[in-house]
């Protein structure tokens, strides 16, 4: 006779969509029993453990690898280089090649993937079927989710309809830790190839400052420009540096 999850296992269950940064729908997950000493490693290691990163990591590993006996050990080094599951999944999915994603099980990297890819595909789904600027905190966890854990600097563009539905996601740039070059014809010209209205600009400080440079500004004002002499509107330009965010135009640069 199986027994009922205890509490902690319950939190640390229903505890993935935060530490992903999605609302994802794991009830129907299989529970897998913490072992005692595993609790106690996490309080030790982690403060406050049964709602951190290490509980909720543990429970995907031991989910893929039920008999996996260093899954606390494995958690503890993901999490010691890089910081959260959410830049966990990130580098588990970009293939990095570090020591401690290189020991990871292959149904471990799998599953994780398979995590944050399902939960960037349900975000992505509710945006375009509820609108992005009625749903701002939602387009917010997405953005943290997809750019945040990012070491080099990405441009992104948002693609809306009248409705402000999501027409598409698009990277339009890619550089440096501190440099992306951006052309504004081509967003303009991706922009009309969907009959888009509205654009969502977004890009990355891997640095941890989301403040707009010197540079942020002007690269913005060209494209609202290029954009406005073919009526389509730059709605917002948001900044994404790990777990903040900055909205240029609730700063008031736009």
């Amino acid at each position: 006779m199986k027994r009922p999850p205890t509490k902690s296992e319950k939190n640390a269950t229903g505890q993935f969509a935060d530490a992903t940064h999605f609302r994802l729908n794991v009830a129907t997950a299989q529970t897998v029993p913490f072992a005692a000493e595993m609790h106690e490693r996490a309080e030790q290691t982690f403060p406050g453990a049964e709602d951190t990163d290490f509980t909720l990591l543990c429970s995907l590993i031991l989910q893929a690898q039920p008999r996996n006996i260093k899954a606390n050990e494995q958690a503890q080094n993901l999490l010691q280089e890089y910081g959260s599951l959410a830049a966990v999944m990130a580098a588990v999915s970009w293939q990095e090649t570090s020591k401690s994603i290189k020991t990871l099980p292959e149904a471990v990297r799998v599953l994780l993937m398979l995590v944050r890819e399902s939960g960037l595909r349900i975000q992505r789904a509710r945006l375009q079927h509820s609108g992005i600027l009625a749903e701002q905190q939602q387009l917010y966890a997405y953005l943290r989710a997809i750019m945040g854990p990012e070491k080099r600097e990405q441009v992104r563009v948002l693609f809306l309809n009248d409705q402000h539905q999501l027409l598409a996601d698009d990277i339009m740039g890619q550089g440096t830790v501190d440099h992306t070059p951006v052309y504004p014809r081509e967003i303009v010209a991706r922009a009309l190839q969907l009959k888009a209205t509205l654009l969502v600009l977004v890009h990355n400080h891997p640095s941890g400052d989301p403040t707009p440079s010197a540079d942020d500004v002007v690269m913005t004002n060209q494209i609202c420009g290029a954009a406005k002499i073919m009526n389509i509107h730059v709605w917002d330009h948001i900044i994404v540096a790990g777990e903040k965010l900055l909205s240029m135009r609730e700063a008031g640069f736009l």
